[in-house]
């Protein structure tokens, strides 16, 4: 019996869906931008992750050593270093790998390569790269590093401090996410009196009807139910839509971001693929609930005979 009734409410849902098309287009229209608002939400914080982190890994402290220092006496500092709480890893590279670097960097210009030729041996010595677990413990590594011990040995000490960088991308990040919150928000409030409309407006021209189905004993399930599957499915159709929208949007916009971030690894469609159900799925599921409650008030007066 339930499941003739559940038949019957689907086709009564889909029979006012058609009847009312031009007003289901406009529900499925502003519930799509709805989507549409918040992906670009979800976007636009995968690319700030994504740009914060790639800043970050080019983050470090790098101890150049003169080129007489022995390598015990580098990996003797290096072992103390590794020692610290806050040191994520440190990277050893010889006077040779660093004379190979040099050369490459300057091939363009002849006058320090024929220079290099005079020198007699290598000029340069040994260098630790050390990268820290947090931006925040970059100062208590520089301190450990300036301890009068080390002076004898290291020739200079480089540390790229790019927190002035994350700080500006935060800030655009976080100013652009708020834009997209509030539109999001616009968009979503939108959609809810929509689907509460579109429903009273359905339920206005078969009020006669629902009187008699009440009065015959009709239960309100069954009165419910079509208006209820109808805003379902005007939330369906808007969230497929919006995926039709975002992959190919996602498409052109994925080389222009990889050539913009030259060496930073933002892959929007890996992300989107990697979070599909959440993302989606989420989505489906909040805009659903967002409808049926409309919809469920919209109708609760006239179920009251």
């Amino acid at each position: 019996m339930w499941l003739l009734s559940f038949h019957r409410s689907i086709i009564f849902a889909l029979q006012s869906f058609w009847r009312n098309i031009w007003l289901s287009i406009a529900t499925i229209f502003i519930i799509g931008l709805a989507l549409l608002s918040i992906n670009f939400l979800i976007i636009i914080n995968a690319i700030s992750d994504s740009a914060i982190g790639a800043v970050k890994d080019q983050i470090d402290v790098s101890i150049y050593f003169k080129n007489d220092v022995r390598e015990s006496k580098i990996a003797e500092v290096k072992s103390q270093l590794a020692g610290l709480s806050q040191v994520k890893s440190i990277a050893y590279k010889t006077p040779e790998e660093n004379l190979i670097v040099f050369k490459n960097k300057h091939q363009d210009n002849p006058d320090i390569l024929e220079t290099l030729k005079e020198l007699a041996g290598n000029p340069l010595g040994a260098t630790l790269i050390i990268k820290a677990k947090n931006l925040n413990d970059y100062p208590e590594i520089l301190k450990a590093i300036d301890n009068p011990a080390y002076n004898d040995i290291i020739e200079e000490k480089n540390f790229d401090d790019h927190q002035l960088i994350i700080t500006r991308i935060n800030q655009l990040a976080d100013n652009v996410k708020k834009f997209a919150l509030i539109i999001s928000g616009l968009f979503v409030v939108i959609s809810a009196l929509i689907v509460f409309n579109t429903v009273r407006i359905a339920i206005f021209t078969h009020q006669n009807e629902i009187a008699i189905m009440k009065l015959v004993g009709a239960g309100n399930w069954f009165i419910r139910a079509p208006f209820v599957w109808e805003s379902v499915f005007s939330g369906i159709i808007a969230c497929l839509l919006t995926l039709l929208i975002v992959y190919p949007g996602l498409n052109f916009i994925q080389p222009q971001l990889t050539k913009f971030f030259s060496g930073a690894e933002i892959d929007l469609i890996g992300y989107f693929n990697q979070n599909f159900l959440i993302i989606f799925g989420g989505q489906l599921l909040g805009i659903i609930i967002l409808n049926v409650i409309s919809s469920s008030i919209a109708i609760g007066k006239y179920l009251k005979v």
